[in-house]
């Protein structure tokens, strides 16, 4: 019996994202960074024509920051080549202002593959960025406008979730030197996609227009509602207590201007995403709202997992 093909890929890409992470030189990790991608192409690759456009994009993007990667490791013994790696790194999670690749073919992606990319194969880069002892705020600054603001007039549902990966890795970067607290941000934000992935997929919505005239059930918009609040950090869902873990992180460092950025942006954020919820719950709701209650039966999963879940988390920390 042959081996399922799509289970080998995955095998692999997770092998690849472990060899990279447990690796302690700069070669192994390269390796494995190789491995994992080498790996992604074939899960990215659909039979449609945005889809190999998509594909010879990453696969370009990634061998040159590759290839710049290891340029640095080179010249590591002539010079100090922090910043040519550093900006390998970057360019290689797509971090404003090196993003605009990831906005340009994660259109041509599909659900799963757009999860992939944006939690489990950043994982591996921003290990490595912990690693360069050098200061992020130009680049986190930039990637917290960028995110937010270029989110505002986007109707693709994938270029919305392009963008917030934006807006989350400059999160993410600005706690690079707590490690436990930038994984449990990182741990949140990558289940929290990984509902709303689920929901989209399974209502097969692709831009925001087709939120507004819809025929789904009470109990699958408030599914809705949950996840996508989660997602832009409303309290009390999940996304929230990440983003609190960071700013408390930021304020016992004093990085009050980044606190003060973080936080209005965040707003803008939260507003792209209340529009999607407006326009699947509000508009032709065509249920007496003294009816609603009574007549609810939402998925118990997803609303245990974005309200009880960060609770666990912390629970489980405090040991």
């Amino acid at each position: 019996m042959l081996m399922n093909l799509e289970i080998l890929f995955n095998f692999c890409m997770v092998m690849g994202v472990t060899i990279a992470i447990s690796s302690n030189n700069w070669l192994m990790i390269w390796l494995g960074l190789e491995l994992s991608m080498m790996s992604f192409l074939p899960i990215m690759s659909k039979k449609f024509k945005l889809n190999s456009e998509a594909c010879i994009k990453y696969f370009i993007i990634q061998s040159l920051s590759s290839s710049i990667m290891m340029m640095g490791v080179i010249m590591m013994s002539i010079w100090d080549s922090n910043i040519i790696l550093m900006l390998s790194i970057l360019l290689k999670l797509g971090v404003s202002p090196f993003h605009t690749w990831v906005i340009s073919i994660i259109e041509g992606m599909g659900y799963y593959s757009v999860f992939l990319m944006l939690t489990l194969m950043k994982l591996a880069p921003i290990i490595m960025l912990s690693y360069l002892n050098q200061n992020f705020n130009l680049f986190i600054i930039m990637g917290l406008l960028i995110g937010s603001i270029s989110g505002l007039n986007q109707n693709s549902i994938k270029k919305i979730m392009g963008y917030s990966s934006i807006f989350n890795m400059s999160l993410v970067m600005s706690s690079l030197n707590m490690g436990e607290i930038w994984l449990t941000f990182f741990f949140m934000y990558s289940i929290s996609l990984m509902l709303l992935n689920y929901l989209v997929l399974k209502l097969n919505l692709n831009f925001i227009n087709q939120m507004m005239i819809n025929n789904f059930k009470v109990s699958t918009k408030m599914c809705c509602w949950f996840t996508i609040l989660s997602m832009g950090g409303f309290p009390p869902f999940m996304g929230f207590f990440g983003k609190l873990l960071v700013i408390k992180f930021l304020m016992m460092t004093d990085q009050f201007m980044i606190t003060s950025i973080m936080i209005m942006t965040s707003l803008i954020v939260m507003f792209f995403y209340t529009r999607m919820v407006t326009m699947s719950i509000i508009l032709f709701f065509n249920i007496p709202k003294w009816m609603v209650l009574t007549k609810t039966y939402f998925n118990s999963f997803i609303i245990m997992v974005s309200l009880i879940f960060p609770f666990i988390v912390f629970n489980l920390k405090s040991f």
